[in-house]
């Protein structure tokens, strides 16, 4: 994979303090974007990019945060976004997250508005549905 740097982005990997983002582009025009460390402000300030010009490319998005180790507010509030703009450009997304990231979205609530999923299997499965078309 190639290294991902600035507005650019593509299969690779796009760092910064205290988070890593691994883009893996699959079939059928599906990308599965890996969120490694803490998604802070900081955090935040790399994925809102990166998040925004993969709903403008791809047909179906799975967002793996199992390795992420810290959600801030902030970090709820560009999952919720994500979610208003993937519904907006009708693209199927889905959460893949381990504890760290599920306690802050269920203490809030907020897991009858995320398709959460605990493991990247089953989210990759629920936004490629039987009878649903990425191709189109």
């Amino acid at each position: 994979m190639e290294t991902v740097v600035g507005a650019r982005f593509g299969a690779g990997t796009i760092s910064a303090t205290g988070v890593e983002v691994v883009i893996e582009p699959r079939s059928a025009g599906l990308v599965v974007t890996h969120v490694l460390g803490e998604i802070d402000l900081l955090g935040v300030s790399l994925l809102r990019p990166c998040f925004e010009h993969q709903l403008r490319n791809v047909k179906a998005l799975v967002l793996d945060f199992t390795e992420t180790s810290y959600l801030s507010a902030a970090g709820l509030s560009l999952l919720l976004q994500t979610g208003v703009d993937a519904r907006a450009r009708n693209i199927p997304w889905a959460l893949a997250a381990a504890r760290p990231v599920l306690r802050p979205i269920e203490v809030t609530g907020l897991e009858r508005q995320l398709p959460v999923y605990r493991e990247v299997p089953p989210a990759v499965d629920a936004v490629l549905e039987p009878g649903r078309s990425l191709t189109a």
